[in-house]
């Protein structure tokens, strides 16, 4: 099985077409709006969406993957535009190995940024029509609504799966199905294959999501290039923290309270939280629900045919979960 650097390394060629397309979209005259946009740029990153996006395009038809570098690239300004935000939301100062945005420039000039990028994200999109646009600005907006339904529940105990599986395919899914259909409907794809990449993305997208909440709690910092205990540290309840309050006993469920309440007042608490979660099997429950979106991937991608690409993303499925293995902790 290929971890995600080995995945990505077969990409290398439409990588980097990717970054130099990235950058030549967000070019200005105002020099300064181009070093912060350029910063954020050149943070790097999965690629997971404009990857997603050429792949799928591929997959629809026999034209060049050139035709849909600008759409692929709009779909990673939106992505970056969202994260620039979100740090400054969380209050996060370090992502992917460096300082945010809004730490090293401030926060006005951060807002400014990621208005910017979204506006070029759409200007791109504008480019393959109507019908593409519109889901680019569908998948936009799920992002913000997902964001939205996310705060209104901070600090939430109550959380149900429910609201956390809304909140994650607003946030997540929709974006990443978004990606696929608008290579799709680019592509002039048949309506089969156009619903089973979407769909294909968006479970894949769910798995993403649920993998990226458990890796919050037990990942490595320097491998992943930003902190861990973010959810916990501003009180966003996700998956696994919903089945340990559920599944603990008072004691621990005590402690897991007092933690997410602010009341666990020990230099030890990251510690105390995660035995918890190991010991109510909730960090494995969760890793089990994001099997299951990502079995449901490989499973649209049946009936499509065969090709490199097609193997391509079944690889990709396979690595969203295979990074917790990596991690050596479930």
């Amino acid at each position: 099985m290929k971890n995600f650097s080995e995945w990505q390394y077969g990409l290398r060629d439409k990588i980097n077409e990717v970054n130099s397309r990235l950058l030549e979209s967000i070019k200005t005259d105002q020099v300064y709006l181009f070093d912060m946009a350029k910063y954020t740029i050149d943070a790097g990153g999965k690629r997971f969406r404009p990857l997603l996006t050429i792949l799928s395009y591929e997959i629809s038809c026999d034209e060049s993957y050139e035709k849909i570098l600008d759409l692929a690239a709009g779909y990673e300004l939106i992505h970056t535009a969202s994260l620039i935000h979100d740090d400054i939301i969380d209050k996060s100062k370090y992502r992917r190995g460096r300082e945010t945005l809004y730490s090293r420039d401030g926060i006005d000039n951060a807002i400014v940024v990621g208005d910017y990028l979204f506006a070029k994200a759409y200007e791109l999109g504008s480019r393959y029509g109507k019908e593409v646009s519109k889901v680019m600005a569908d998948g936009s907006s799920h992002l913000a609504e997902g964001q939205i339904i996310e705060a209104m529940n901070i600090g939430n105990l109550g959380l149900n799966v429910e609201t956390y599986n809304n909140i994650i395919k607003n946030k997540t899914a929709y974006f990443f199905s978004a990606c696929a259909e608008g290579a799709t409907i680019a592509a002039g794809g048949n309506k089969t294959v156009r619903n089973k990449l979407t769909d294909f993305a968006f479970n894949m997208g769910m798995a993403f999501q649920i993998t990226d909440d458990i890796l919050d709690i037990v990942g490595n910092e320097k491998e992943m290039g930003k902190p861990t205990m973010v959810d916990l540290n501003h009180d966003v309840i996700t998956l696994p923290i919903i089945h340990a309050l559920s599944h603990s006993n008072s004691s621990d469920r005590d402690i897991l309270v007092n933690i997410l309440t602010g009341k666990y007042y020990a230099e030890d608490y990251k510690e105390k939280f995660r035995d918890v979660l190991f010991k109510t099997g909730s960090l494995e429950y969760a890793f089990k629900i994001a099997k299951g979106y990502i079995l449901k991937s490989v499973e649209n991608l049946n009936g499509i045919g065969r090709s490199e690409d097609l193997g391509l993303l079944m690889d990709l499925a396979l690595i969203v979960v295979d990074r917790i293995n990596e991690s050596g902790v479930i």
